[in-house]
């Protein structure tokens, strides 16, 4: 069965509203039917009802550009682009009267349906569900209860639980408030628990109505990146607002406290247990890293493909060598465009590719001007996906370095000049790229594209479409204040777009978007696994520096980059270093890049002012620029900035105000 008719299956399963419709959180709207008995009326419906909850992790896909999680100094959009919530954050211009409310509501809405399931599955208690049935619900309903609660945390810091269906009519001085950080995680892992204390609760899933559900090994890599975040010192020592805490509403064991200001290196063995068994537990499960050997299982699938036309800046792709870093390339590339039915056994948990991802990711990342249509006019994306500078250089080079840290890589000095490649064997003259673009890694060539390089090798009329920044007729800047979509950096994001992407001038756009986002998947869990390692050794447990790097090589192996030893951390290079130098890498692009530069406390060196810098495709707006004058680095367009309040998003004064026992976050 194709995943999309999968997903489909599941979600329009999903015919109940999961969102309040009043600006109280706790004011949750009941299912949208005729009454509550209808929706314990036979066992479709009740399925419909329960498993119908699994819509709204769809509705926040961090994969989509314009979300919050779009915000930090991967990539940049087009200013122009100014409706998004990820611009809200970039520019620093959240506050609580123009946050957007819809998550923290719906959010609760998701939850309070939930527990109002589990209080009709008991009080009406259907004669034609098996106990079995009822436990299943129950799992699910404790997962779900789980997943929301943490999307919560992670966005919003400490939140309130309801732990029951609340009426509408309850009293405001009944309301809850925020309870203690750690005492959040605890409760989210007690729901987690409870979850898979049901024996019908799966292991795994398989390919039919079961995939985009909860199982075990989803709850242990929840649990993973859970305690990895309460490890971190956001939330382990260094919160910047030590006098953030409750007025009236207290934490049991914790008073008003909301956020624990003393360091406690239990919390990272605590994650590192979690992220073992959650590797053990998806290792038997089935899943696993996804390597060389699937890509040729991958390629019979896709034999319209052609890798000699593939270009890679200064690697012989004709020898052993070229061809295994080819290989590598290609991997990559697949990695963030399949699936389970294409050889993908990496992914954990995933959101279906919908048409909000297709218009707002993966479209927004293609250049313009990919081919003419037959009527004159152009098949063009969207080219407002730019990676920037920071981005690029935060990529290793194909000894596996940072730039700036091998010596055996082009001196700085001349990054941004020719590399001088000359022509390649298709005649294509090569010399607008750069040195930067030059003898890097193949994660590079995957999922960034760059001047005079190609993005294919079949988007335009089954060739490669090789682009060209420095022209207004290719994909250059056009002298035009009403055009929205240009390339900010002179880079655009290639990934999460396939292979296989075809566009044609007579036949229009053929888009291969039939692939998940992915939520969760092992590559996270083993650099879960290593930064928890990592960081007891930087606290003075030596055993634990090869654990790091074990787990570390996983990633970097699988990616075509040498392996570490315990030699390469020094002064200069950490293993903790390493650690957020893979991360950056690995799960560039996938939502996570927002989470870590906060809860490790480093927001403020990355996202201030000035910190985004790019080639200079728009900033000068120059139309047909010169070589030199594309390839200098500069400011990019926009008003970045970067304040400590946003560590966390804001509740709505509107919340604020009708719970008396919410406290606003800390700067709002």
């Amino acid at each position: 069965m194709k995943l999309k008719n999968i997903y489909t299956k599941i979600f329009c399963a999903a015919v109940m509203s999961a969102a309040a419709v009043s600006c109280d959180f706790l004011d949750v709207a009941p299912p949208k039917r005729a009454d509550l008995t209808d929706g314990m009326k036979n066992k479709s419906m009740v399925e419909n009802w329960i498993f119908g909850g699994y819509s709204y992790i769809a509705e926040n896909d961090p994969v989509i550009f314009s979300r919050y999680e779009g915000s930090t100094d991967e990539y940049v959009t087009p200013d122009l682009w100014s409706e998004h919530d990820r611009q809200k954050v970039a520019y620093g211009l959240l506050n609580a009267s123009n946050v957007n409310d819809y998550t923290w509501r719906a959010t609760y809405g998701s939850i309070g349906n939930v527990h109002l399931f589990l209080r009709e599955l008991e009080s009406q208690n259907p004669e034609f569900l098996t106990e079995s049935d009822k436990n299943l619900y129950r799992a699910h309903a404790h997962f779900l209860k789980a997943y929301f609660y943490f999307k919560l945390l992670s966005m919003f810091g400490p939140f309130a639980i309801v732990d029951e269906y609340m009426p509408t009519d309850t009293p405001r001085d009944q309301f809850p408030g925020r309870s203690h950080f750690d005492y959040c995680v605890d409760y989210i892992i007690s729901e987690l628990d409870a979850a898979c204390s049901y024996d019908e609760f799966p292991s795994g899933y398989a390919l039919d109505e079961t995939y985009g559900r909860g199982n075990r090994t989803v709850c242990a890599a929840i649990k993973s990146r859970l305690l990895l975040y309460a490890a971190s010192p956001l939330w382990n020592g260094s919160f910047p607002y030590p006098d953030w805490k409750n007025t009236t509403f207290e934490t049991p064991g914790y008073g008003t406290e909301l956020v624990s200001h003393k360091f406690d290196i239990e919390k990272w063995r605590r994650a590192k247990e979690a992220a073992e068994d959650a590797i053990e537990i998806a290792k038997a499960n089935g899943r696993e890293i996804m390597d060389l050997d699937d890509l040729e299982s991958i390629n019979g699938l896709y034999s319209t493909v052609n890798y000699d036309k593939i270009y890679i800046p200064g690697v012989d792709t004709s020898t052993p060598e070229g061809k295994k870093f080819l290989n590598h390339v290609m991997l990559m590339r697949y990695l963030s465009t399949s699936d389970e039915t294409t050889f993908n056994h990496e992914l954990i948990f995933t959101i279906v590719s919908n048409s909000r991802r297709t218009a707002e990711t993966a479209l927004a990342s293609i250049p313009k001007k990919v081919c003419k249509k037959n009527d004159g006019t152009w098949q063009s994306g969207y080219s407002g996906i730019c990676p920037t500078l920071e981005t690029v250089e935060a990529f290793y080079t194909e000894n596996g370095k940072l730039p700036a840290k091998d010596p055996d890589f082009t001196p700085e000095a001349d990054w941004l000049k020719s590399a001088n490649l000359g022509s390649d064997k298709t005649g294509k003259d090569r010399n607008m790229i750069i040195n930067l673009n030059v003898n890097r890694e193949p994660r590079f060539y995957a999922w960034i594209a760059f001047d005079g390089g190609d993005v294919g090798p079949l988007l335009s009329n089954n060739e490669p479409l090789q682009i060209n920044f420095r022209s207004s007729g290719a994909q250059g800047f056009e002298n035009n204040s009403g055009l929205r979509d240009q390339c900010q950096t002179g880079y655009l994001n290639y990934k999460f777009i396939s292979p296989a992407e075809t566009w044609s001038g007579n036949f229009g756009v053929d888009i291969n978007y039939d692939y998940p986002s992915p939520l969760y998947r092992m590559s996270e869990l083993y650099l879960n696994l290593a930064e928890s390692c990592a960081e007891l050794y930087m606290n003075g447990e030596a055993g634990e520096l090869q654990n790091a790097l074990d787990a570390l090589n996983v990633i970097r192996v699988r990616a075509g980059v040498p392996a570490l030893t315990a030699q390469d951390c020094n002064d200069d290079m950490t293993i903790r270093d390493w650690v957020r130098a893979e991360r950056r890498i690995e799960l560039y692009a996938e939502g996570h890049r927002y989470y870590d530069v906060r809860r490790w406390c480093v927001a403020e060196q990355y996202l201030k002012a000035g910190a985004r810098t790019g080639l200079d495709s728009f900033v000068s707006r120059i139309e047909n620029p010169t070589f030199e004058q594309l390839n200098t680095r500069v400011q990019v367009d926009g008003s970045y900035m970067w304040d400590n309040r946003m560590y966390l998003i804001p509740l709505s004064q509107d919340e604020v105000y009708n719970d008396p026992q919410l406290v606003q976050a800390p700067g709002y």
